[in-house]
This record gives C-alpha cells, structure tokens and sequence, in this order.
C-alpha cells in the first residue's frame, strides 16, 4: 500500500478541521438561521407576485434580486423555481434576473466569502452580482423578448404570525450575532456580547412568534444544512487535498496576475465545472493560498456559482438555444470585465 495515500487524506481532514474550528460557529450558523428565517418568515410569494412582465421595471427587477437574495440556492437548484415563476406569470427580464440572482448573490455565501477570503471580495461579489443580473435581465428582454404573452396569475404567500418590529428586531439580533462573531476576537467580549445576543434573540421569538412558526423556521434552517451541509465539507476536504498536490507554481504561472487571459481560465472552468453553493468558496480560498491574483478570483466567484453544464443544458429546454448562449456569454464576458476591473482596482 502505498503509504503516500494517508498525507493526502490528511490535508483533506486537516481542512475540515479548520474550517469547522474557524469558521462554523460564528459565520455558518448564524448565516444558516438568518437564511432560514428569510425563506419562513418573509412572505416570498408576495414578493414573487410582483415580477410579471406587465409590472413596472423599476419595481420588477429590484424585487425579482431580493427574491434572489432570500434564496440559498446552486445553479441547479434554481432551475424549477426560475420554471415555477416563469410559469406563474414572471416576465423574462425579471425572471433571469433572479435565476442570476439566487445562486449568485444568496446571504449564505456572501457572508461566507467575507469571512473566509475577504470582505473587499464579498462587497464586489454582491454588488457586481446585483447589477450583472438587471443587465442580462434587461438586455435578454430588449433582445430576446417573448413571443407570446404569458398568463399572470397569483403566486401563494408564506404567513407567518410575526409583525414588521418583530422581523426587524429577529433579524438585527441575528445580523449582529453575525457580526460580532466574525469581527471581534477577544474570547472574553465575543462569548460574553453572544450570550447575550442568543438571549434577545430569545426573548423575540418568545414574544413575536408562534410555536409553529419557530418549528418552520428551525426546519427550513436544517434543511439548509442537511442540503448544503455535506456537499461543502466535501468541497473544503478536495480544496485541502488540492492545496497539498497542486504546486503553487502551476496557479502562480497561468492566473498569478491580472491578465485577461488569467481571468478567462476560472471563468471558463466555473462555467462548466458544477459545485453546490458554498462549495465554490472553499474552492476560491484555496486558489487564493496556491498563488491566484484577486481579479481572476473573483471572476470564478462571479461565474461558478451561477452556471454549469448541467444548468446550462436544463435551462436551454426552457428559454431555448440563442437565449441560452446569450446569456452565458454575458456572463462570462462581464465575469471578466469586473475581475480584470477589480484587480487593476486591488492592485
């Protein structure tokens, strides 16, 4: 046997171990329940109901994003809700504007990214995500409209008994648990402000929300984790095996820099290799350690997340040939765009 197998599986669990050490507690969990409490709590069909083609743009495309942003979602999981919604009545524009959106941009893997890699490539992550998702929207609607009309019809709503201040005091609590965790690191203050943090918290569900409610909510916050959960400690077990065989030299020479042709390499792999959500962050960390310039990461992170063969072949069933190759050819054209923008920016 040879004996070379056990380092290998070693840096794997090594990774593992790190990462549950380092950024599970204060990072993952309150991500996992604020991304719970958004897809219970926040009545997402009354939302939804607002993205059809005969709603006004100014209001379509900004809720068809924070419809995307509620939403923890791969490329491939999004694919029967952007189905649903298109059906439900949703126009194009604003119905590609969340199919970008809800893997791209979901509260999970922002808050990931910026704990795990940086806070610089979480905001630009975002913020380019956001405004790649109303382009494509707009121009697929101005290029490539519909044929035909489609029905508008009512989407359902989620109820929940918790009002606006209930809300807005759950989610400040949860954001600030968030926020505490990842910024502050003296044991002493972090645990002392978390314990007392995890009281209110609390002290509102107590007050503002059911008992059946609260049990919707922890089991959409567990679903999260049984879904994505596994995939993401696989995906952070192969990117510590990759950082233990891949020589630092390979990364350095080909996507070290700001070319665009160091860009489009992560760009072109993102767009047909297929990771569940989160996965791709772990995978970009790694890069990040074996030597690639912050531009071309960044363009993986905004073209990984978001495409993949698998996507890319169920999507085109749904909005045809010419649409599908419009639309990962943006993508990756604008994925290079702002990774060559932010390392010029960065550097």
């Amino acid at each position: 046997m040879d004996f070379e197998f056990y380092p290998i599986v070693g840096a794997g669990l090594n990774a593992i171990m790190d990462y549950l050490l380092s950024h599970t507690l204060f990072c993952l969990v309150p991500a996992f329940f604020i991304a719970g409490a958004m897809a219970t709590l926040i009545p997402q069909g009354r939302l939804l109901k607002y993205l059809g083609k005969d709603s006004p743009k100014y209001k379509a495309y900004p809720i068809a994003v924070a419809s995307g942003l509620l939403l923890a979602t791969c490329s491939c999981t999004v694919i029967p809700l952007f189905a649903g919604i298109r059906k439900g009545g949703a126009g194009l524009g604003p119905a590609i504007t969340f199919l970008y959106t809800a893997p791209a941009t979901n509260i999970v893997a922002v808050l990931y990214t910026g704990s795990l890699i940086g806070w610089d490539i979480a905001g630009a992550r975002i913020a380019s995500s956001v405004l790649f998702a109303i382009f494509i929207g707009a121009v697929m609607t101005r290029f490539l409209p519909d044929k035909s009309d489609t029905k508008q019809v009512e989407l359902g709503s989620n109820t929940n008994s918790m009002n606006t201040k209930g809300l807005f005091l759950l989610f400040g609590l949860l954001v600030t648990i968030l926020f505490v965790g990842t910024r502050i690191d003296d044991p002493v203050i972090k645990y002392g402000i978390e314990i007392g943090l995890i009281g209110a918290v609390a002290l509102v569900v107590k007050k503002y929300l059911q008992k059946s409610d609260f049990i919707a909510w922890m089991k959409e916050t567990f679903g999260f984790v049984k879904t994505i959960g596994p995939y993401l400690l696989i995906g952070v077990f192969f990117s510590g095996i990759l950082i233990y065989l891949l020589p630092r030299e390979i990364i350095a020479n080909y996507v070290g820099d700001n070319s665009l042709s160091a860009i489009a390499l992560p760009v072109i792999f993102g767009a047909f290799a297929y990771f569940p959500t989160l996965v791709e962050v772990p995978m970009a960390n790694a890069f990040l350690q074996l030597g690639m310039a912050r531009g071309p990461l960044l363009a993986y992170l905004l073209a990984d997340p978001v495409v993949s063969l698998p996507s890319l072949l169920s999507v085109r069933k749904l909005i045809g040939n010419k649409r599908i190759l419009v639309y990962v050819g943006m993508i990756a054209a604008l994925s290079i765009c702002a990774g060559y923008l932010f390392g010029v920016i960065s550097t």
